[in-house]
Parts: C-alpha cells; structure tokens; sequence
C-alpha cells in the first residue's frame, strides 16, 4: 500500500478544524440559554479538537501533490467516518444518548442528511444540541454539494465524468466551466437559498432561533425538527409550504440551478433531469392526493391537499418531514411513497436515492431492449436529452441500481434478524440507504430507531454511509485489489 499518509493527516486535521469552528456557535447558544453543562462540553472540544487539527495539519501543511485515485477514495471515507465519530462527542458526553453507538447513529444521521432518530425525547434536548444536529444537516449538505461537484469528478466519477448520463440537453455546458468554479457557483447558492428560505421563515411567524434550525433541515434535506411533533408543531400551513418548496429545490441538481441566476431560464426548464424529476413529483402528488381523497380519510380536498402536500414533497426530496401518519393511509399510497424513496431527486443535489437521471437511463435502456425483441439488427442509442449516452457509462449506471437493490436486499435480510416484521425492516433499511429518514411501519410517523439494537444501529449507519457516498466509492475499499499496486 503506497498511501502518502501526510494527505490523510492534513485532511484529518481539516476535518477537526471544522468541527471546532462548527462548536463556537453552539457555546454562545449554551451561553445564551444558560446551559452550564453544555457550554463547558462545548468549549472544551472546541479546544480541543482545535489543537488536535493543528498538531495534524500544521507539519504537514505544505504537502501539496496530486492525490491518487486510490488515495482520494481512502480519504473521502475516512473524512466521513472521521466527521461522524467526532460529532457524535456532544450527545455521549452530554449524556442525553446513553452510549457511544447511539450517539454515532444520531451524528451519521446528521451528517449524511438522513434525519433518523434514536433521540427518546427531543423535548429534553438543550437548545445548544438541537442547533448542533441542525448545522450537522447544512454542513452534511454542504459536504454533499462537495462531493458530487468537486471530489468525485477528481476521481473520475460521478457528476462530471458522466456529463452526459447524468445531466442532460443545454445543461452540458456548465460542465465546461472548471470543477472549482461550478463547486464555488453552488456553494453560494445553497447559502443563498438558505438566507433566503431564514428570512421567509421569519416572516411566517417563526421565532430567529427556530428558523434557522428549520433552514438547515429543509434545505439540506435532512427532515429534522427542534420539537417532538415536527414541524406540525407549528400548525401554520404557510410554514409548511415554504420548507416543502425549499426540500424540492435542495433536492434539484445544484449544477443546473446556476443556470437560474445567469438568467437561463428556459435552458433550466429544458434540462431532461429536471423535467423528470417534476414530472414525477407532480404524477405522485397528484396520484396520492386522489388515492386519499376518494378514501375519505380526511374528509373535504382541501385537507387532504394540506397532509400530501408536504408528505410527498418529503419522501420525493428525500427530506423526511411529516406532518401525518401516512401509515394509516391506503397500500396504493404507501407504495407509491415507498417507490420514490427508493427514486430521490436529481444528482448533484442534497437528496439521496438512486437519482433521477439514472432512473431515466434505466427507462431508456428497457425500452430499447424492448425495441430490439422485434427489431434484432438495429442499432439504437440511449439517448437522453437528445444526447447519446456511451455504452460504457450505461453499463455503469446499471451495475449501479442492481447494486443498489442488492445492498437493499442484504440489507434487509440481515436487519430482520431483529425480528421486527417486514414493513418495519424494509423501511428502516430504505429510510437509511436513501437517506429518507422516513420509513414505515414501527418506523414511521411519530416513531424513531431506538428499538434496534446496537448491531441493528450500526448496519443502519453504514447504509447511511453507502447511500451518501456513491456506492462503488464504499465497495473499493473492501476489495483486495484497491489495496495492491500504485493507483
């Protein structure tokens, strides 16, 4: 193994700088809030992780070369994982999570945007610790935005290098600008929207430190809230209608939204992803709206606008808000929701999932191979977006959902040795490998993780892991040959 393990120093340190600087608005909100125990537990990681970055970073700070492809998958692990452990200090120390792997589930959850819960009763958290688990959420979906732009076209994968199967029609030309300059165009807009979506919130009635706590959670598409009922504590629709509209825009592939702002509107609305993505939601909103309101559940239309309304803009983005127990809702519904948890929204985008534009590939390819049954000698190209996509990048993107669905399959075969029934295990396992949050059954609405036991904890989180950090970047590292010779 040839790994130049100052890289992984100078980047471990990074990574505890970060959470340092993430735990100084965290002491002032304890000092606000005159939590004593907080503040101290705080203020002392802050040092010292602070110190710990600098004893890593600073010997090595000059070390500047390029980072092999072996190398750069190790790192992006090992910062995640790294990133996961040491948020996970404040709940354990804290006491409020008894023991250290419920506090790694929390924080994984945190950090990859899942918003799954093992919390046993938010209202006793501190203001400082429900602030902590939000800005986890906006820096998971920061590290996201990161990764899909800037990390894994470095390595070769992901958005860039599958321009054409990923993102399709006008929005190729983005692709030509360089990786940092589109990385930079997304970072500012997802601070942007959340000004944005903080200044609405505010205005709706919402008090400052709620706000930002909801921004956080809403554009990242984590799903969390600061109050055991949710955002349905609120009881204020207009609340509910700004955090859906920004969950689906944070679910929107964050490449083709810097055409907004360069005034390429129509160019924006062209993009086959993103057609895709709003034809979906809005056939599934329309399906499950009908499906409710021909059942009777909640009485007049107006009603039952108001509880799919957020619902399926939740399970669409990947959010994982509700606002009703969509449990008690008819199988047709369920299904549907179950379907697009499955889905997600587009890539580059804060949401989990398979992804949009590899659902449309897949689409393409089985209509192809319909075509050639009566039609055996014709060439016919998958094309998306009126763009032909290469045969190798389809072969990929269709090794990767039929991993995906392996891993859904393994996944649930081993959480059902805890014996919960099978709505409840599938649930949890697509809840966790989407990053939904939401599952259903004995986790769904009004229900949280905490029943699992601890090896049931830590499957989840690792299925966490694989949904946020592209599967094949996970899989690398448990086979010999990454391992063997000079990547």
């Amino acid at each position: 193994m040839n790994f130049d393990l100052r890289l992984v120093r100078k980047l471990s340190g990074l990574v505890c700088f970060v959470v340092a600087a993430a735990m100084a608005p965290c002491v002032l909100i304890a000092l606000g809030y005159a939590e004593h125990t907080e503040t101290k537990i705080f203020f002392l990681l802050m040092l010292s992780l602070a110190a710990a970055g600098s004893a890593l970073f600073l010997p090595v700070r000059g070390v500047t070369h390029q980072i092999k492809m072996r190398e750069g998958f190790f790192i992006v692990a090992m910062c995640w994982l790294l990133l996961s452990a040491l948020a996970a200090l404040p709940y354990f120390l804290g006491g409020h999570l008894t023991n250290y792997v419920d506090a790694f589930f929390e924080s994984v959850s945190n950090v990859t945007t899942t918003g799954a819960n093992v919390i046993p009763d938010l209202a006793t958290l501190p203001a400082s610790l429900l602030f902590w688990r939000a800005l986890l959420n906006w820096i998971g979906g920061l590290g996201i935005l990161l990764f899909a732009i800037s990390v894994l076209p470095a390595l070769g994968i992901g958005t860039a290098n599958l321009a054409n199967a990923e993102t399709t029609g006008s929005s190729i030309e983005k692709y030509r600008l360089r990786i940092s300059e589109n990385a930079k165009m997304a970072y500012l807009i997802y601070v942007g929207l959340s000004v944005v979506e903080f200044i609405l919130l505010s205005v709706s009635g919402l008090s400052a430190f709620d706000a930002v706590v909801n921004t956080f959670s809403s554009i990242s598409n984590c799903g969390i809230s600061n109050y055991p009922e949710g955002i349905g504590h609120f009881r204020n629709v207009v609340v509910e209608v700004v955090i859906a509209v920004f969950c689906v825009i944070g679910a929107m592939n964050f490449s083709t939204l810097q055409l907004l702002p360069r005034g390429k509107v129509k160019e924006f609305f062209r993009d086959s992803e993103i057609r895709l993505y709003l034809v979906i939601t809005g056939a599934i909103f329309v399906l499950v709206t009908l499906a409710l309101w021909l059942s009777g559940i909640y009485g007049g239309l107006t009603e039952t606008l108001h509880r799919s309304f957020l619902q399926v803009f939740s399970f669409v983005s990947t959010a994982g808000y509700s606002v009703t127990d969509y449990n008690g809702w008819p199988p047709f519904c369920k299904v549907l929701l179950f379907f697009i948890a499955f889905v997600g929204g587009c890539s580059a985008s804060t949401s989990g999932g398979i992804k949009m534009s590899r659902l449309a590939v897949i689409a393409k390819l089985i209509r192809r191979n319909v075509y050639k049954r009566l039609h055996p000698n014709a060439v016919v190209a998958i094309k998306v977006g009126g763009n032909a996509i290469p045969e190798e990048k389809v072969a990929n993107i269709s090794v990767f959902v039929i991993v995906y669905l392996l891993i859904f399959m393994m996944g649930t075969i081993l959480l059902s040795i805890e014996g919960l029934d099978l709505e409840t295990t599938a649930g949890s396992v697509i809840a966790a490998l989407s990053n939904t949050g939401l599952g259903f059954g004995g986790t769904g609405f009004g229900h949280d993780f905490v029943a699992f036991s601890h090896a049931g904890k830590l499957l989840l989180a690792v299925l966490m892991l694989i949904g946020r950090l592209e599967i094949f970047a996970i899989i690398m590292l448990f086979t010999p040959t990454f391992w063997k010779g000079d990547r």
